[in-house]
């Protein structure tokens, strides 16, 4: 079979139709609604307990500790109440020994030791003795990007780890008691007033940055090693029990989707035989099948086993000349054959790439796979670039149908589209019916992410084009962070005022 012919078929695999993106959005919005009622094993539906959103008026300084990967980071965030702030921030990586410890405390101990370093670095006026009064402890925001269901604001119990952390004694427990705890032995002037996941973070900066004018951010979504949503729900659709507290006027809250473990049963997702090899070698299988089909910890090792397909079928023949016993590394280990080797970025790389002879792309497959130039024929590229879109698109569009679910459910698509004015020349609004804030490498980096999330919306009932060009879409880049401290001061100031259960 002809190498092209071959790559167009394995591409075709990875179709998403409009009707699978129809059918895949009703599915959603259905496991939204359950994880409202109860708590569910798919979509958990996780309160957060923030009930408001920034609207950049808010003044104060506060910590945050960003838990998102193999990095963590430290900041301070000193709001000036007029969307503006200053920040000073550190970031260190994670020692592998501290992701697999054998227990919790040395994990929270770990944090705690940044948070002093950070403090001792720029803060040094906050570590006097008079600070240590309970009416003075600093706002701390705990951005923790890993599923814990959260029963108040500031506390959330761990379900399980991602990313690559395996410390199986932190499981159950509250994440906030156990970083508090490990902040009060450093007689740290430090209380943990929000538990915020990256998502809430991202949107929570946004909101903060936006003029008072503009329509505030509702959505929050993560594309990168991961991915997530949160959305603000109206609290009467809340049906299953709410055990924190939270103010007693309030309408909605913000709630963590928790959407990587969507459709779990592959009722209506996707799925090839690609798909099946790579959740066969996952850590979870069976478990995050959303997204191991959109997050860029799974795209680029999706593609790299399709590669290997065609590589080692003597009737296609890619890279042909190529041969694993004739390559050399350093480490004794070639990506092209190594599970997990190979990242998004190369997919992005064959989006870009439209040139005639796929220079960048051709030099891309060398070196993120140790694939000699001279065993890389346009050909070769040609057939690289039709797989990877194809993954691509597939990510993006079902990225798009998780966005389109959440608006739909939270009921802001409802709003008549031409209450704003329009500009048709332009086929812009004037001012947006919808916010998002997004962050993650992926949605990024990715050429045409958003493009094709667009032309996913467009043909959802419930959003068409009317609605579709009023959703307006923020990178909010590395906002986590400084989202994480603004919600603390909210959080802050809501205890404060006394908040009760409704």
């Amino acid at each position: 079979m002809a190498l092209l012919e071959k790559a167009n078929r394995v591409a075709h695999q990875f179709d998403l139709t409009d009707d699978d993106v129809r059918r895949c959005c009703a599915h959603f919005i259905n496991e939204l609604e359950v994880g409202l009622q109860r708590r569910s094993p798919a979509v958990c539906q996780i309160p957060t307990y923030v009930t408001e959103v920034a609207y950049g008026t808010e003044k104060g300084l506060s910590l945050a500790v960003d838990l998102g990967g193999t990095n963590l980071r430290v900041c301070s965030v000193d709001l000036c109440g007029d969307s503006t702030y200053t920040t000073k921030q550190s970031k260190i990586t994670i020692p592998t020994r501290i992701m697999t410890a054998q227990k919790a405390s040395d994990l929270f101990h770990f944090i705690a030791e940044q948070i002093q370093h950070f403090l001792q670095t720029y803060h040094q006026e906050l570590l006097t003795p008079d600070k240590a009064k309970t009416a003075e402890l600093l706002s701390l925001g705990f951005t923790f990007s890993y599923p814990a269901y959260q029963n108040s604001i500031n506390s959330g119990i761990l379900l399980r780890w991602t990313k690559g952390f395996d410390i199986p004694d932190a499981i159950g427990q509250d994440v906030c008691h156990l970083l508090q705890e490990a902040i009060n032995e450093l007689h740290l002037p430090i209380k943990i007033t929000a538990l915020v996941n990256d998502a809430l973070g991202a949107l929570m900066f946004r909101a903060y940055a936006l003029p008072l004018s503009e329509t505030r951010t509702s959505v929050g979504a993560i594309f990168g090693t991961g991915t997530n949503g949160v959305y603000l729900e109206k609290l009467h659709n809340i049906t299953k029990e709410l055990e924190g507290a939270y103010p007693p006027a309030s309408n909605e809250m913000f709630i963590s989707c928790e959407w990587g473990s969507f459709d779990n049963g592959l009722l209506v997702q996707p799925n090839t035989k690609y798909d099946t090899s790579l959740d066969q070698v996952s850590v979870n299988r069976g478990n995050q099948m959303f997204e191991k089909r959109v997050s860029g910890m799974f795209l680029g090792e999706l593609l790299r086993i399709a590669l290997v397909e065609m590589h080692e079928d003597p009737e296609v023949g890619l890279f042909r000349e190529f041969r694993e016993d004739a390559a050399t590394e350093a480490d004794g280990k070639i990506p092209f054959f190594t599970q997990w080797a190979v990242d998004t970025s190369i997919l992005s790389i064959a989006e870009a790439d439209n040139s005639g002879e796929l220079l960048p792309l051709r030099q891309k497959i060398a070196d993120a796979l140790s694939i000699p130039e001279f065993c890389i024929g346009v050909e070769d590229a040609q057939a690289v670039k039709l797989i990877a879109n194809a993954i691509g698109k597939r990510a993006a569009r079902l990225a798009g149908t998780a966005l389109a679910s959440v608006i739909l459910k939270s009921g802001r698509s409802l709003v008549n589209p031409h209450t704003f004015p329009v500009d048709e020349d332009s086929n812009t609004t004037n001012r947006a019916l919808i916010d998002i804030a997004v962050d993650g490498s992926v949605v990024e980096f990715y050429p045409g992410f958003e493009a094709y999330m667009r032309d996913t919306w467009r043909v959802i009932d419930g959003i068409g084009p009317a609605i579709e060009r009023r959703i307006r879409i923020g990178i909010s880049k590395d906002g986590s962070s400084i989202g994480a401290a603004i919600i603390a001061l909210i959080a802050a100031q809501q205890f404060q005022n006394g908040s009760n259960v409704a």
